[in-house]
């Protein structure tokens, strides 16, 4: 438990009563801070209003004429497409606008400071595709080894639900670029940067500024190893950026999954089937990914080797961190094997929901009958020419149906609607040795709460099939 915490004695407001918010008012409670509450929701400002939280009206002057601090959670709009207004109305009264990663860095160096006692390991991953199956594989192989370690963020519990007492207990963070848009004090010791894709486009203002909040966990953060996925302009960038600008002090690990990385002093990447690990233009290590990995798809060989080189970077050994790998089976809904049916597999890759998450699932099987669409991404560009003879047909569903239609030249559609259909209909066409890929491309909200309730309702109708 953090013996001194860094709002004690200041006013404190939250914005947004869902996960996150929930977190924060249970840890600041602790300390005996009792924030102020407002979501735009009614029906969550009633039900904290039933449980003793007091709710505020963000119109009222008062509010603000002594309010310190305002967290809010990382859904909100900050900036672009246009501020949230209670964001508008702190900005105009001089508040401090933070949130719980924030808070959490805060906390880390408060306790710290207050005890004497050294601050806990921090790792943190970013990336638009495969953040959560590195910060879980991370996870698995530090346990695995027997090391202290829990993880949190963007995947699992809120920060502020993880145990900053014990500074042995190494933390394992997925951030999203919704949470480093806002943040200001990362103090991390390990960075990852995975990959980029064309997401979240509106949220910041372009592709660039996407860039800039994932390259944020770097430049501010100042992490003593920075781990970067270089199959990708962006971060073959970011990598020369960290490794010969002298005002960051940060050992950069290069990795790729498409072969040999060249003039990097450290890298770890796939070459043949093999992981390899070169430093200082020595192999430090070689051996087949295929006999330990059990998650398809040429993206998990890239969050292979960024899990492998986390657990280098901590010092591990790598014959033990590499065979840590095996035993990992994924998270549900990311190219997971649902069913075998007749020889006619079914795979939930649910959490494709940008196109760029979809070519990497489509990349992984052949003869294909993919169920597609949803909410298509601000930005996205449906191309999949170069997938047309893995696909055999598409089943599209959602609002972005007709749009997928009328641009997947060449690959034979059928506009379906509904999940249950699509499902119905691929497994109608089927013939044994084909893959029944749900891989949306796209986000989920049109039909479902979410992607797991999507891919929850894929398995369900899967399963049903006889």
């Amino acid at each position: 438990m953090v013996a001194f915490h860094p709002y004690i004695g200041k006013k404190v407001a939250l914005l947004g009563l869902g996960i996150t918010g929930q977190s924060l008012i249970s840890h600041l409670k602790k300390f005996g801070i009792d924030p102020i509450c407002w979501d735009d929701e009614e029906t969550k400002r009633e039900n904290f209003k039933a449980k003793g939280i007091e709710i505020f009206d963000p119109n009222n002057p008062k509010i603000w004429e002594d309010l310190d601090i305002l967290l809010i959670s990382p859904g909100i709009p900050f900036l672009y497409p246009e501020p949230h207004s209670v964001i508008k109305l702190a900005r105009e009264n001089a508040v401090q606008i933070t949130t719980d990663i924030d808070l959490f860095f805060d906390c880390l160096e408060a306790k710290s400071n207050f005890d004497g006692t050294a601050r806990p390991k921090v790792i943190c991953v970013t990336g638009s595709n495969g953040k959560s199956t590195t910060t879980a594989l991370i996870h698995h192989m530090l346990t695995g080894m027997s090391k202290d370690n829990e993880m949190g963020g963007n995947i699992g519990r809120p920060v502020m639900d993880l145990n900053m007492g014990n500074p042995q207990c190494i933390k394992v963070i997925e951030l999203s670029s919704y949470q480093l848009e806002i943040a200001t004090k990362l103090q991390l010791d390990i960075g990852i940067f995975l990959n980029l894709s064309r997401d979240h486009l509106i949220r910041h203002g372009g592709l660039g500024g996407y860039f800039s909040s994932k390259s944020k966990l770097f430049y501010q953060g100042q992490p003593q190893y920075s781990i970067i996925g270089v199959d990708q302009n962006e971060g073959k960038s970011l990598a020369n950026s960290l490794e010969f600008n002298n005002s960051f002090k940060t050992s950069v690990i290069q990795i790729s999954s498409m072969g040999p990385v060249v003039g990097s002093n450290w890298a770890v990447f796939i070459s043949k089937n093999f992981m390899v690990e070169v430093k200082s233009g020595r192999e430090i290590f070689r051996a087949e990914l295929a006999k330990v990995l059990r998650i398809p798809g040429e993206h998990n060989q890239q969050n292979a080797c960024a899990a492998y080189a986390a657990c280098r970077a901590l010092g591990l050994n790598p014959e033990q961190s590499f065979g840590k790998i095996g035993g990992f089976a994924g998270l549900p809904h990311r190219t997971a094997l649902v069913r075998n049916l007749d020889k006619i597999v079914f795979v939930n890759d649910s959490k494709a929901t940008n196109l760029e998450s979809a070519k990497k699932s489509l990349r992984t099987f052949k003869n294909i009958r993919w169920i597609a669409g949803g909410l298509k991404k601000e930005g996205d560009i449906i191309d999949f020419s170069t997938y047309r003879s893995r696909i055999k047909k598409v089943y599209l569903i959602g609002a972005s149906s007709k749009e997928f239609s009328s641009s997947l030249k060449g690959i034979e559609c059928e506009i379906c609607g509904e999940l249950a259909i699509a499902v119905s209909n691929a497994y109608r066409d089927s013939n044994p040795g084909d893959t029944v890929l749900l891989a949306p491309g796209c986000a989920s909200f049109d039909q479902f709460k979410n992607f797991e309730e999507r891919g929850e309702e894929f398995c369900k109708i899967v399963n049903e099939l006889e």
